[in-house]
């Protein structure tokens, strides 16, 4: 759910033009597109580094300078002779994001009678007035005032079930026992306020708010009550780790391990400026160095590799309420090119004692696995570009299993008071 759907916008945008925008600690990335009636058209895209200073840890620290880079990527990405759009879909870094997966068992008194439309709204009520109370109190058992409030910006029913039957939707049903499952991304409201006055210096309008991880598991798309995958974002600063089960997401999670370490562990090997090293790694990664340099260079990356996979193992081990892990593990990002990213993931050491009930297999997204993205000729996607591409899909409003719940519990979001 978007975390400004309820809000009386002062600016009323009614052409179908967007930008998604990942704004991460390193570099902005943007996709300017037109809104189909089931795709997107994407119209240009752009990758502006930040200016020094203008973001820490994922957050903004001085919202003028990134106002200033914002502009330049936005008209970057616009092509000549597009109306600049006024609308914008963003992501936030999943080191600012917590989640959460909720289950709620309610017995129903009269279990002959079939479940209404009111008994629905009523149940999905319930469920999320007990996922908030049980995000604040988790809130306080790690004694985390230092967040300061946290606000939800992504709500979903990931599962229901009748009497332990999975069902698509519980409504017409009967039966004893209703269990619902809902999956909450919150952020700090301070850095959701830092959004808004960027947007108001800009003169655009947020209309979607996502976990950059939660954008990322839909840059596919997937409408399967059946799908499970693990996807993996690997950023410059952090990789986002986010679990798909059975069609629903189930978590998130990340850790200060991306892209730039493997850098680092270059220059430092190399005897080299770390600019000289991104430069190699990226060339490395596209294949072309000569044989005697790629050999060099495998050494170093395959011991950072090994790190990180070990951090991968650690974000999954957080998911011990699923019984097993998906086989399946998409990874995306600036840093998923380098060959030893996906291989650190084929080997038995680092998920040993990770409940897989086979071998994992790692695939790296391309532009062919993304969504519903309509692209020109002299455009394509890249790994670093997953995260818009999926803010893209966000707004398509695509039908999906659950559409019906996730309205209701949409249209509830919106009069509840959602701020813990």
């Amino acid at each position: 759910m978007a975390l400004f759907a309820g809000r009386k916008s002062k600016k009323r945008f009614d052409n179908a033009l967007f930008t998604a925008v990942d704004l991460g600690t390193e570099y902005i990335k943007c996709l300017v597109f037109e809104k189909a009636e089931d795709s997107c058209l994407c119209l240009g895209k752009s990758t502006i580094q930040h200016t020094s200073g203008a973001m820490r840890g994922g957050a903004i620290a001085n919202i003028p300078q990134v106002a200033t880079d914002l502009r330049r990527a936005i008209d970057t990405a616009t092509p000549e002779g597009v109306d600049q759009p006024k609308q914008i879909i963003v992501s936030l870094a999943g080191d600012l994001v917590k989640s959460l997966v909720t289950t709620i068992h309610y017995h129903r008194s009269s279990i002959n009678d079939h479940i209404d439309n009111n008994e629905l709204k009523n149940l999905i009520h319930k469920s999320q007035w007990k996922a908030l109370e049980q995000i604040r109190q988790l809130g306080n058992q790690d004694n985390q005032a230092d967040l300061g409030e946290m606000k939800i910006i992504n709500t979903t029913i990931v599962d229901a079930r009748i009497d332990g039957y999975k069902v698509s939707n519980p409504l017409n049903f009967q039966g004893k026992i209703v269990s619902l499952s809902l999956f909450n991304a919150f952020a700090p409201i301070s850095h959701l306020k830092s959004l808004e006055d960027l947007a108001e210096v800009l003169d655009l309008e947020i209309t979607n708010v996502a976990a950059a991880p939660y954008a990322l598991t839909k840059s596919l798309l997937v409408d399967n009550p059946e799908f499970s995958g693990i996807f993996i974002d690997v950023g410059a600063h952090s990789t986002d780790v986010a679990v798909v089960h059975e069609g629903g997401i189930f978590g998130m999670q990340s850790f200060a391990l991306g892209g730039e370490a493997f850098t680092r562990k270059l220059a430092v090997d190399l005897n080299i400026t770390p600019l000289k090293a991104e430069k190699i790694k990226k060339d490395y990664a596209k294949g072309l160095l000569d044989k005697r340099s790629n050999e060099k260079i495998k050494k170093s990356m395959q011991a950072i590799a090994i790190t990180w996979s070990r951090s991968v193992a650690e974000s999954l081990d957080e998911f011990s309420h699923l019984d097993e892990l998906p086989q399946e593990i998409f990874i995306g990002g600036g840093g998923a090119p380098l060959p030893e990213v996906a291989k650190s993931l084929q080997t038995k050491a680092w998920s040993a004692s990770l409940p897989f009930t086979s071998k994992p297999k790692a695939i790296l997204l391309k532009e062919q696995d993304v969504g519903c993205i309509s692209l020109p000729e002299k455009l394509s996607l890249e790994s670093s570009d997953l995260v818009v591409s999926g803010l893209a899909n966000l707004i398509l409003n695509l039908p999906d299993r659950a559409a019906e719940l996730n309205s209701i519990l949409s249209r509830i979001m919106t009069n509840m008071k959602t701020t813990v």
